[in-house]
């Protein structure tokens, strides 16, 4: 959750794929963004989603800029930092959101070995008011290089709130849109990482502005195009849900292949569900488990939970449970939230582990947990998940006042991503919480059907009303 989900992050994959419920009784089956096309770590786990790849980004055709915007220059500013609001001691705070700078950047900007932390936004109080900018790439704190955006969150430490400092940064010309410009023109010379990067920028709403999905995908094609296994990801997951180009699942299974034969284990992941659920292929069982066990030989944690299903039901391998349970732990040890969940129920229930109440306790308040700390990070699905929790009370007392709270709080985010899965797959959900989700919506003032667990058009409209409310 991608629990980064919660997010990196977390959006919807639907599990009903490997069944929603047994006769053992109904599961929580968790929403998850593991595999969306934001490109972000899962809030709840850290775990990169489809830009996992190491692709070496090519570099300028020339490097000289077409319009007069100069490569990113060197820049000491002194600043003031602040103080971050904590409830232990006092932490310096720069006053910014900031990610790492990987190779694709890196190469698109001629940083050569440097990498540092991009400012994706600014607060009013940002550095004191010195003058940080989205756009701003932090080289060092001072005195002490930055490798990312955790060695932002290491050098601050070191920093007394109040005290002067220095901070040194690469900035293209006057900030972000200087910066984006010249990414353009460098992605229109044919450097592949610029490409890359607007693409993944875009597709998040990064630095630039608010998400532009036609623009992120139609970058992400070029790069894609070009070579970059992450971006051939990237761009058929919008071809798989029809974000900023139409949908067309055919097409997403054609780019999946493309990078998972180059060795890119999300695509092998996605490509597998995709079997899975006979989406723009031919539904294969066996096919799919063949792609989530190349993924899993990778290490790629949501092809370890989704390889476990199978082996659960059965389907295109044999059935076993204890080899489910062994996946499930190491994807649950990797901290995939939904995989702690299923590996609660297989303690709760004794398949292919010992009856163990109160091991399934433990790892039922733990997901309620992660979960928690993914939604209050903002994260839509996690926030949905958060919800479902509390309507069935795993790891939380059971309320439906209280999920229906969070459950609207996920709406009123305004992720379209999240309202296209639960319309897509919404026997996700079971039938009485399809009812509950309606009755939520009517009394949200967004929905006047009736309540038959039907997710209809009109269901997505107020889903949708939601978000534009806020």
């Amino acid at each position: 959750m991608r629990p980064s989900l919660i997010s990196t992050t977390l959006l919807l994959a639907a599990l009903a794929c490997g069944g929603t419920a047994n006769a053992e009784g109904p599961r929580w089956t968790p929403l998850t963004g593991l595999l969306a096309p934001s490109g972000t770590p899962d809030a709840a786990t850290g775990v990169p989603t489809e830009t996992s790849s190491t692709d070496a980004p090519t570099p300028p055709k020339a490097a000289e800029a077409v319009s007069g915007v100069g490569p990113a220059a060197p820049l000491t500013l002194k600043v003031t930092p602040g103080r971050a609001p904590t409830d232990g001691s006092p932490q310096a705070s720069l006053g910014v959101k900031a990610v790492t700078v990987d190779a694709d950047l890196a190469g698109a900007l001629d940083l050569g070995a440097v990498r540092g932390a991009l400012v994706t936004e600014t607060g009013a109080a940002a550095a004191g008011g010195a003058g940080l900018i989205a756009g701003d790439i932090i080289v060092a704190i001072d005195g002490r290089a930055v490798a990312g955006s955790d060695a932002v969150t290491e050098a601050l430490r070191d920093l007394a709130p109040g005290r002067e400092t220095s901070v040194t940064v690469r900035r293209v010309g006057a900030g972000a849109r200087d910066l984006e410009r010249l990414l353009v023109e460098r992605a229109g010379a044919g450097n592949v990482g610029a490409a890359a990067s607007l693409g993944r920028f875009c597709a998040q709403g990064l630095v630039f502005g608010e998400k532009a999905p036609g623009k992120a995908a139609s970058f992400a094609l070029q790069a894609a195009e070009g070579g970059h296994l992450a971006s051939m990801t990237r761009y058929a997951l919008f071809a798989k849900d029809g974000i900023g180009i139409p949908k067309d699942e055919a097409l997403a299974a054609r780019w999946f292949r493309k990078a998972a034969d180059g060795g890119q284990d999300a695509a092998m992941t996605n490509l597998g569900t995709l079997y899975e659920g006979g989406r723009g292929v031919t539904q294969d069982y066996a096919e799919a488990a063949r792609w989530y066990r190349a993924a899993v030989d990778k290490g790629h944690v949501f092809a370890m939970h989704r390889l476990a299903l199978l082996y659960e039901a059965g389907h295109g391998v044999k059935k076993d449970d204890g080899e489910a349970v062994r996946l499930l732990q190491a994807a649950s040890d990797k901290g995939l939230s939904e995989a702690t969940s299923w590996l609660a129920d297989k303690y709760e229930q004794g398949r292919g582990v010992p009856k163990n109440e109160e091991e399934a306790f433990r790892l039922n308040a733990r997901v309620a947990d992660e979960v928690r700390r993914a939604a209050e990070l903002g994260n839509a699905v996690a926030t949905f998940n958060l919800g479902i929790l509390y309507r069935a009370g795993k790891g939380v007392a059971k309320s439906d006042t209280e999920a229906a709270s969070w459950i609207v709080k996920s709406l009123k985010l305004g992720d379209t991503y999240l309202v296209s899965e639960l319309m897509r797959n919404p026997n996700v959900l079971s039938e009485a919480d399809r009812k509950w989700v309606q009755e939520v919506l009517r009394d949200a003032g967004a929905y006047t059907g009736p309540i038959d667990g039907a997710f209809t058009p009109e269901v997505r409209t107020a889903m949708e009303q939601l978000g534009r409310k806020v």
